[in-house]
Protein backbone atom coordinates (compact mmCIF):
# COMPACT_ATOMS: atom_id res chain seq x y z
CA UNK A 1 0.00 0.00 0.00
CA UNK A 2 1.56 3.12 -0.68
CA UNK A 3 -0.60 6.50 0.13
CA UNK A 4 1.21 10.37 -1.07
CA UNK A 5 0.67 13.70 0.46
CA UNK A 6 -1.22 16.27 -0.81
CA UNK A 7 -0.58 19.81 -0.88
CA UNK A 8 -2.64 21.48 1.85
CA UNK A 9 -3.13 24.57 -0.55
CA UNK A 10 -2.63 25.26 -4.36
CA UNK A 11 1.04 27.06 -4.74
CA UNK A 12 0.84 30.51 -6.15
CA UNK A 13 1.79 28.96 -9.42
CA UNK A 14 -1.72 27.29 -9.24
CA UNK A 15 -3.51 30.32 -8.47
CA UNK A 16 -4.93 32.32 -11.14
CA UNK A 17 -2.27 34.99 -11.38
CA UNK A 18 -1.06 37.75 -9.40
CA UNK A 19 -0.45 41.54 -10.10
CA UNK A 20 2.27 43.89 -8.71
CA UNK A 21 2.69 47.51 -8.03
CA UNK A 22 5.93 49.07 -7.19
CA UNK A 23 5.69 51.54 -4.14
CA UNK A 24 8.33 54.47 -3.41
CA UNK A 25 11.31 53.31 -0.56
CA UNK A 26 11.95 49.99 -2.48
CA UNK A 27 8.22 48.56 -1.09
CA UNK A 28 5.79 47.03 -3.15
CA UNK A 29 2.02 45.87 -3.29
CA UNK A 30 1.14 42.28 -4.15
CA UNK A 31 -2.35 41.05 -5.03
CA UNK A 32 -3.10 37.59 -5.21
CA UNK A 33 -6.14 35.91 -6.59
CA UNK A 34 -6.84 32.67 -4.36
CA UNK A 35 -8.77 29.96 -6.04
CA UNK A 36 -11.65 28.42 -4.32
CA UNK A 37 -9.67 25.51 -3.64
CA UNK A 38 -6.99 26.77 -1.85
CA UNK A 39 -9.88 29.03 0.78
CA UNK A 40 -11.66 25.58 1.18
CA UNK A 41 -8.30 23.56 1.72
CA UNK A 42 -6.81 26.63 4.67
CA UNK A 43 -10.22 26.42 6.54
CA UNK A 44 -10.17 22.99 6.80
CA UNK A 45 -6.78 22.97 8.08
CA UNK A 46 -7.54 25.47 10.82
CA UNK A 47 -10.71 23.10 11.69
CA UNK A 48 -8.32 20.31 12.00
CA UNK A 49 -5.88 22.04 13.83
CA UNK A 50 -8.76 23.65 16.47
CA UNK A 51 -10.29 20.02 16.87
CA UNK A 52 -6.86 19.16 18.16
CA UNK A 53 -6.82 21.96 21.07
CA UNK A 54 -11.06 21.92 22.36
CA UNK A 55 -12.33 19.34 24.28
CA UNK A 56 -16.13 18.68 23.42
CA UNK A 57 -18.01 16.80 25.36
CA UNK A 58 -18.99 13.43 22.80
CA UNK A 59 -15.91 14.12 20.79
CA UNK A 60 -12.10 12.89 21.75
CA UNK A 61 -9.69 15.28 20.88
CA UNK A 62 -8.66 15.07 16.97
CA UNK A 63 -11.55 13.18 15.96
CA UNK A 64 -13.45 14.38 12.72
CA UNK A 65 -15.98 17.37 14.36
CA UNK A 66 -18.50 19.10 12.40
CA UNK A 67 -17.50 22.37 11.60
CA UNK A 68 -20.94 24.23 13.23
CA UNK A 69 -19.90 22.27 16.57
CA UNK A 70 -16.33 23.49 16.37
CA UNK A 71 -17.72 26.71 15.08
CA UNK A 72 -19.59 27.14 18.32
CA UNK A 73 -17.01 25.50 20.75
CA UNK A 74 -14.86 28.47 19.31
CA UNK A 75 -17.10 31.19 21.07
CA UNK A 76 -14.81 32.75 23.23
CA UNK A 77 -12.09 33.49 20.65
CA UNK A 78 -14.80 34.57 17.93
CA UNK A 79 -16.27 31.66 16.46
CA UNK A 80 -16.89 31.37 12.94
CA UNK A 81 -14.98 34.97 12.48
CA UNK A 82 -12.33 33.88 14.39
CA UNK A 83 -11.85 30.70 12.32
CA UNK A 84 -12.06 32.48 9.11
CA UNK A 85 -9.14 35.10 10.07
CA UNK A 86 -6.94 32.22 11.30
CA UNK A 87 -7.64 30.46 7.62
CA UNK A 88 -6.55 34.10 6.10
CA UNK A 89 -3.55 34.38 7.81
CA UNK A 90 -3.06 30.57 6.61
CA UNK A 91 -3.30 31.72 3.07
CA UNK A 92 -0.82 34.89 3.62
CA UNK A 93 2.07 32.47 4.65
CA UNK A 94 1.45 29.69 2.70
CA UNK A 95 1.38 31.48 -0.81
CA UNK A 96 2.58 35.46 -0.79
CA UNK A 97 5.62 34.95 0.00
CA UNK A 98 6.03 32.22 -2.60
CA UNK A 99 4.40 34.46 -5.23
CA UNK A 100 6.61 37.34 -4.75
CA UNK A 101 9.53 35.15 -5.24
CA UNK A 102 8.39 32.81 -7.86
CA UNK A 103 6.57 34.62 -9.84
CA UNK A 104 7.75 38.30 -9.45
CA UNK A 105 11.70 37.06 -8.36
CA UNK A 106 11.70 39.48 -5.59
CA UNK A 107 13.19 38.88 -1.90
CA UNK A 108 10.67 40.12 0.85
CA UNK A 109 12.44 41.80 3.60
CA UNK A 110 10.19 41.25 7.02
CA UNK A 111 7.05 40.21 7.11
CA UNK A 112 4.14 40.99 4.55
CA UNK A 113 1.52 43.08 6.02
CA UNK A 114 -2.61 42.32 4.67
CA UNK A 115 -3.29 46.17 3.14
CA UNK A 116 -7.03 44.90 4.84
CA UNK A 117 -6.41 42.97 8.08
CA UNK A 118 -7.52 39.25 8.30
CA UNK A 119 -10.66 40.86 10.82
CA UNK A 120 -11.81 42.89 8.00
CA UNK A 121 -11.66 40.54 5.39
CA UNK A 122 -12.97 37.17 7.25
CA UNK A 123 -16.32 39.62 7.48
CA UNK A 124 -16.76 38.92 3.88
CA UNK A 125 -14.39 35.68 3.65
CA UNK A 126 -16.55 32.34 2.56
CA UNK A 127 -14.75 29.26 2.08
CA UNK A 128 -14.62 27.22 -0.99
CA UNK A 129 -14.94 30.55 -2.63
CA UNK A 130 -12.62 32.73 -4.23
CA UNK A 131 -10.63 35.68 -2.44
CA UNK A 132 -8.24 38.40 -3.44
CA UNK A 133 -5.40 39.24 -1.02
CA UNK A 134 -3.16 42.18 -1.24
CA UNK A 135 -0.19 42.89 0.86
CA UNK A 136 2.29 45.67 1.35
CA UNK A 137 5.76 44.45 1.55
CA UNK A 138 9.79 45.53 1.31
CA UNK A 139 12.09 44.22 -1.36
CA UNK A 140 15.46 44.60 -2.05
CA UNK A 141 15.94 47.88 -3.97
CA UNK A 142 17.06 47.45 -7.71
CA UNK A 143 20.47 49.22 -8.41
CA UNK A 144 21.48 50.74 -11.73
CA UNK A 145 24.86 51.60 -12.31
CA UNK A 146 25.73 54.05 -14.92
CA UNK A 147 27.32 52.68 -18.29
CA UNK A 148 30.69 53.49 -18.80
CA UNK A 149 31.91 53.48 -22.64
CA UNK A 150 34.36 50.58 -22.83
CA UNK A 151 34.17 49.44 -19.01
CA UNK A 152 32.42 46.07 -18.53
CA UNK A 153 32.56 46.83 -15.17
CA UNK A 154 30.63 49.81 -14.40
CA UNK A 155 31.07 49.30 -10.83
CA UNK A 156 35.23 49.36 -10.76
CA UNK A 157 36.91 52.09 -9.69
CA UNK A 158 34.03 53.43 -7.29
CA UNK A 159 35.74 54.93 -4.29
CA UNK A 160 34.05 54.85 -0.59
CA UNK A 161 34.82 56.48 2.91
CA UNK A 162 34.30 55.40 6.37
CA UNK A 163 34.69 57.02 9.44
CA UNK A 164 36.04 54.58 12.30
CA UNK A 165 34.70 55.37 15.94
CA UNK A 166 37.65 55.84 18.24
CA UNK A 167 39.39 52.34 19.88
CA UNK A 168 37.84 51.77 23.24
CA UNK A 169 40.62 49.37 25.50
CA UNK A 170 37.78 49.34 28.16
CA UNK A 171 35.19 47.73 25.85
CA UNK A 172 37.88 45.47 24.01
CA UNK A 173 39.20 44.28 27.81
CA UNK A 174 35.60 43.69 28.87
CA UNK A 175 34.91 41.72 25.27
CA UNK A 176 38.13 39.49 25.73
CA UNK A 177 37.46 38.66 29.34
CA UNK A 178 33.60 37.96 28.45
CA UNK A 179 35.26 35.14 25.14
CA UNK A 180 37.69 33.28 28.13
CA UNK A 181 34.85 33.12 30.42
CA UNK A 182 32.22 31.59 27.86
CA UNK A 183 34.85 29.22 26.43
CA UNK A 184 37.09 28.49 29.67
CA UNK A 185 37.95 25.00 29.91
CA UNK A 186 38.14 23.38 33.94
CA UNK A 187 40.81 21.27 35.27
CA UNK A 188 41.23 19.60 38.41
CA UNK A 189 43.75 20.52 41.30
CA UNK A 190 45.56 16.97 41.79
CA UNK A 191 46.48 18.69 45.46
CA UNK A 192 43.22 18.32 47.91
CA UNK A 193 44.90 21.03 49.95
CA UNK A 194 44.54 23.80 47.72
CA UNK A 195 42.94 26.71 48.91
CA UNK A 196 40.20 28.55 46.71
CA UNK A 197 41.07 31.44 45.57
CA UNK A 198 39.91 34.37 42.46
CA UNK A 199 39.35 32.61 39.25
CA UNK A 200 38.85 29.02 41.03
CA UNK A 201 35.63 26.78 39.90
CA UNK A 202 33.92 24.62 43.02
CA UNK A 203 31.28 22.56 43.65
CA UNK A 204 29.39 23.29 47.26
CA UNK A 205 26.32 22.09 48.91
CA UNK A 206 24.24 25.02 50.56
CA UNK A 207 22.09 25.14 53.41
CA UNK A 208 20.32 29.14 53.38
CA UNK A 209 19.16 30.74 56.88
CA UNK A 210 18.11 33.65 57.38
CA UNK A 211 20.32 36.03 59.99
CA UNK A 212 18.74 36.89 63.05
CA UNK A 213 19.18 40.71 64.42
CA UNK A 214 22.65 39.83 66.36
CA UNK A 215 23.78 38.16 63.31
CA UNK A 216 23.28 34.07 64.52
CA UNK A 217 21.32 31.39 62.45
CA UNK A 218 17.76 31.54 62.50
CA UNK A 219 14.87 30.24 59.89
CA UNK A 220 15.81 28.21 57.14
CA UNK A 221 15.33 30.12 53.67
CA UNK A 222 13.15 28.97 50.52
CA UNK A 223 14.52 26.14 48.82
CA UNK A 224 16.00 28.59 46.03
CA UNK A 225 18.90 29.65 48.72
CA UNK A 226 20.10 25.87 49.37
CA UNK A 227 20.95 23.59 46.69
CA UNK A 228 23.52 20.52 45.94
CA UNK A 229 26.62 20.27 43.99
CA UNK A 230 26.08 23.86 42.72
CA UNK A 231 28.98 25.46 40.77
CA UNK A 232 30.34 28.88 42.08
CA UNK A 233 33.07 30.79 40.26
CA UNK A 234 34.87 32.82 42.45
CA UNK A 235 35.08 36.20 40.73
CA UNK A 236 33.71 39.62 41.42
CA UNK A 237 30.07 40.75 40.68
CA UNK A 238 29.34 37.21 39.94
CA UNK A 239 27.14 36.75 43.06
CA UNK A 240 25.46 37.94 46.34
CA UNK A 241 27.99 40.26 48.23
CA UNK A 242 29.92 38.00 50.81
CA UNK A 243 29.67 34.21 48.61
CA UNK A 244 32.83 34.60 46.72
CA UNK A 245 34.37 36.68 50.01
CA UNK A 246 33.42 33.44 52.13
CA UNK A 247 34.66 30.62 50.21
CA UNK A 248 37.90 32.20 49.00
CA UNK A 249 40.47 30.03 50.82
CA UNK A 250 38.41 27.27 51.60
CA UNK A 251 39.61 23.76 50.99
CA UNK A 252 37.62 20.47 49.64
CA UNK A 253 35.58 18.58 52.38
CA UNK A 254 35.44 21.86 54.68
CA UNK A 255 32.52 23.14 56.16
CA UNK A 256 32.36 27.25 56.29
CA UNK A 257 29.98 30.15 57.18
CA UNK A 258 29.39 32.44 54.69
CA UNK A 259 27.32 35.66 55.93
CA UNK A 260 25.79 37.52 52.41
CA UNK A 261 23.81 40.39 51.78
CA UNK A 262 20.56 40.02 49.43
CA UNK A 263 19.98 42.90 46.89
CA UNK A 264 17.45 45.36 48.16
CA UNK A 265 15.35 44.48 45.47
CA UNK A 266 15.01 41.25 47.23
Amino acid sequence: VSTRNQPLFLSSTEATGSSLKRLPDSAVELTLHVPAAATSAAYDKVLSEVAKKVSIPGFRKGAKIPPQVLENAWSKNGGKRGLKTMAINELVGELIETALKEEHELEPIGQPSLVTSAEQLADTFTPGEELDLTVKCDVWPEIQFKQVEGQDKPYSGLKGSYKRKPFNQERFDAAMRDLLERYVKLEQYDDASHALTTGDACKVNMVGYMATADGEKGEPLPNAASGDDVEVVLGEGRYMEGLVEGLEGGKVGETVTVKVRFPDAL
